[in-house]
């Protein structure tokens, strides 16, 4: 049987069709110009990343107005577990985080522009430094610890996989090296505004 060319174009009009139909489909790329323009705005209507200052406040709300006495902080930044983003070091201190022994240094991680904690370390006295030694992929944080009936000594901190210890009395070393680098001077504690 031989076909007409009027039944060959019949035959292929289907494809005709969806090849037209796809091809009004396709989204036209825009100019570069808009494509970066577009990014732009895109980055300048993002949050910007919580800072240790909106973390304190958002998790310490109680601590901010108290009879006691004002909340005092000082806060570093360093890589801890090597993935190229640094956690943040929060040494919180003022009469709700110390003692005698001490006050409460907190490990944050960043996760989508918010700060996560990691651990809460109570005890801990300042400088506040990093050691070249790793836990379970982290690095161990060297505090001061001293006073509430303990000799003063360089406490090692190591990550257990989970977090820091809760109290940095656990590895006291009272013949250690002093802190060479620290991350949170002694001097470094300011109020909260």
């Amino acid at each position: 049987m031989r076909s007409t060319p009027r039944a060959r174009l019949l035959a292929l009009a289907p494809f005709f069709a969806l090849g037209l139909s796809l091809a009004a489909c396709k989204k036209d790329a825009a100019p570069p110009e808009a494509t970066a323009s577009a990014e732009a705005s895109e980055e300048a209507s993002q949050p910007a990343p919580m800072s240790a200052e909106d973390w304190i406040r958002a998790n310490h709300k109680d601590a901010l107005s108290t009879d006691l006495g004002k909340l005092q902080y000082a806060t570093a930044e360093t890589d801890l577990d090597g993935d190229g983003t640094p956690e943040v070091l929060v040494y919180l201190g003022g009469p709700m985080f110390c003692g005698t022994g001490g006050c409460n240094l907190v490990v944050l991680k960043r996760q989508d522009g918010d700060l996560v904690q990691v651990s809460e370390t109570t005890v801990v006295q300042l400088p506040v430094g990093v050691l070249d030694s790793t836990s379970h992929g982290w690095r161990d944080l060297a505090v001061s610890v001293s006073g509430g009936g303990m000799a003063e000594g360089v406490s090692r901190l190591r990550f257990t996989g989970r977090g820091y210890p809760a109290n940095a009395s656990v590895e006291v070393s009272p013949d250690a090296a002093p802190i060479a680098k620290p991350l949170i001077a002694e001097d470094a504690v300011k109020p909260l505004d």
